[in-house]
């Protein structure tokens, strides 16, 4: 029985002159240590299991070679370890026996020697095992360490071809051992990379009947790990020696073309399917072919790949009679989506429903992907009216995901919602009133509540900032002042605007904190506070473009006696942070995109669509009309 560590008096103490004897190679140290010969060979044999006997027995002919480390390690370990030759020959000449000693892990001398990749110490332990009785090569070659693993599992892991020839040498049935984990030499060779390692195992194993094994964890096999390394060379000859690897799964069902399928490599795919294109309508334990695995995880070129070698690959449908689309729309693959919506050949594809009767463009609505839902509407294949078995269009689901109350009307909900209804979606057959809730509940009022108390707080951290900021520059005015205190550049035009841009973003600012502290006030109903919030909002923006107008002109007034070209240059830079400010107008622009490919610009200024930009800009247009009436403030005060 194998032990996994030495125990109690079983274990003797490695003189510390023999360590460093074993570890630095010093031969002569080594022989001053050791008795004669005759000595040594009267000593107790080392069992098979790793135990190292004590002396109690017989402290007159107890070896100073079978004295260990803290970790089970004999002399002939360390030797090995470090690949000195010489000093591993004169002790297994001595001490025979530590040929099988064990480690706490388990490990003999030649899983040190096969680790480190020693293949001439390997050589000469294999030899000492012939030539010694009661040791036979089958116990010292394929004796296991902790992990199940054999010296050639060692010498694989870490890609050492030498000591493959030596092992496969001695015993070519090594190829055929798997540790506990199932793993098999030839999967770490794979891991490893080292496809020498690789040949020398199918050399040796196919000149005599001697199995080898490609597994590896899980079902797995070596190709299985080629395919996820993306080696197509180690992959072709993989399939050489073993066509079947190929069809073989893993625990999850999935065979190597599953894996390749979910690399960017192409290249490997090819090299599957061109090897048996019967390998794509192979599916996993969820019914997931490898062209849905390439779906989920965006892979373009691959997806290409396998419609070229299988073109009736969009009739596959997994566990929930999703089609590839299916799958990319429900994980957000924008780039599969985009390619499919390209591909005329593909049409089928675009209102399949699944067995819940979703088609992708159901699936984009529930997920709220933007630009999935504006890719599929602008495919003018795409039906937006398809009910799914519960009676719901595309649009019925969309009203679904928009939040009541409080919300942002560029949110990804309200956008598609609009994109939608712009476009000529219907809602389903059903009475509108279960469509449209207009009446809050209970619960409804609390999370709204807790909407305008959060938003109320953020807000107010923003317009207190913008207040102290403005009210600081009104006292730090560019330029400094004279000696009798008044401004240095107080008569300059620009100064003046400064002036009067710093005043009135200071007043908006205070305004603007004023309503929004309303709105967190609970006592006061949410009709109010949505006004107050309304009113905070519009107050903020036009105290942010103010105030980045007042600093341009302030960095105007100072760099103009210096550099009046680079301060206009400044002025221009400061100036274009306007455009940032109208960042919400993107989601818009992109809604009329997606209109435009689908409708023409006909279709965008029907009056429907008119009354609707309507309703949206004009809770906008006030406040471009009021800032506008501020800038023309600003520049023509300062001429009164």
């Amino acid at each position: 029985m194998e032990r996994s560590d030495i125990q109690g008096p079983q274990r003797i103490p490695m003189d510390p002159k023999l360590l460093r004897a074993a570890r630095t190679g010093d031969k002569s140290l080594l022989e001053r240590l050791l008795p004669s010969i005759a000595t040594a060979e009267l000593a107790i044999a080392v069992p098979n299991n790793g135990d190292v006997l004590s002396a109690q027995d017989d402290p007159a002919e107890a070896s100073i070679l079978r004295g260990v480390t803290l970790g089970g390690n004999t002399a002939l370990h360390i030797a090995a370890t470090h690949g000195h030759l010489e000093l591993a020959e004169m002790i297994c000449e001595r001490e025979r026996s530590l040929v099988v000693a064990r480690n706490v892990m388990l490990e003999t001398p030649l899983h040190c020697a096969a680790s480190a990749g020693h293949h001439q110490v390997v050589s000469s332990i294999v030899s000492f095992t012939r030539d010694s009785n009661g040791i036979g090569v089958d116990t010292a070659l394929r004796a296991r360490n902790r992990d199940g693993r054999t010296a050639l599992h060692e010498a694989a892991r870490n890609g050492h071809v030498d000591v493959a020839v030596e092992l496969m040498s001695a015993d070519p049935g090594l190829a055929d051992m798997v540790d506990h984990a199932g793993i098999s030499p030839s999967y770490l060779a794979t891991m490893a990379e080292s496809l020498a390692f690789l040949r020398i195992l199918q050399s040796f194993t196919s000149k005599a009947p001697f199995p080898i094994s490609y597994a590896g964890p899980n079902g797995q096999t070596a190709l299985h790990a080629a395919t996820f390394l993306q080696n197509s060379e180690i992959a072709n000859e993989l399939l050489k020696w073993n066509q079947i690897l190929a069809k073989i799964a893993d625990k999850s069902g999935s065979t190597p073309l599953h894996y390749a399928a979910s690399a960017k490599n192409d290249k490997m795919v090819k090299l599957l399917l061109e090897h048996d294109t019967c390998l794509a309508y192979i599916s996993d334990l969820d019914g997931l072919f490898p062209v849905h695995v390439a779906a989920t995880m965006g892979r373009v070129g691959v997806i290409s790949a396998f419609i070229k070698q299988c073109p009736d690959l969009d009739e596959l449908l997994d566990n929930k009679g999703r089609n590839l689309l299916h799958t990319a729309v429900e994980h957000k693959s924008t780039a599969i989506v985009r390619y499919i919506c390209e591909r005329s050949e593909l049409v089928k594809l675009m209102n399949a429903r699944d067995y819940e009767g979703n088609t992708p463009l159901h699936l984009a609505v529930r997920n709220g992907d933007q630009d999935i839902v504006s890719l599929l509407i602008r495919n003018k294949r795409v039906c937006l009216n398809i009910m799914n078995n519960e009676g719901l269009t595309p649009l019925d689901l969309s009203i679904i995901g928009v939040e009541d109350g409080l919300t942002y009307v560029t949110n990804p909900a309200h956008w598609i919602l609009m994109c939608l209804q712009w476009n000529g979606a219907r809602f389903g057959p059903r009475r509108m009133d279960h469509v449209v809730r207009k009446d809050f509940g209970q619960e409804d009022l609390e999370k709204e509540s807790k909407k305008h108390a959060s938003l109320s707080q953020s807000f107010a951290i923003s317009t207190v900032v913008i207040a102290t900021m403005a009210f600081g520059a009104a006292f730090a005015l560019p330029g400094g002042y004279r000696a009798d205190g008044t401004p240095t550049l107080a008569r300059r035009y620009t100064f003046k605007a400064f002036v009067i841009a710093d005043t009135f973003a200071f007043i908006f600012s205070v305004l603007s904190t004023y309503f929004i502290t309303f709105d967190g006030a609970e006592l006061m109903s949410l009709r109010l506070r949505r006004y107050y919030v309304a009113f905070s909002i519009a107050l903020l923006g036009m105290s942010t473009r103010i105030l980045v107008a007042a600093f341009a002109l302030a960095i105007y007034v100072v760099l103009a006696p210096v550099s009046n070209s680079f301060g206009i240059v400044v002025c221009v830079i400061a100036s274009t942070s306007e455009l940032l400010l109208h960042a919400h107008m993107i989601p818009l622009c992109k809604l009329a995109i997606t209109m435009k490919s689908r409708v023409g610009w006909t279709g965008l200024f029907k009056s429907q669509v008119r009354r609707l930009v309507w309703s949206w800009f004009k809770y906008q247009i006030p406040q471009y009309l009021g800032v506008s009436f501020i800038y023309i403030s600003i520049f023509l005060l300062p001429l009164l």
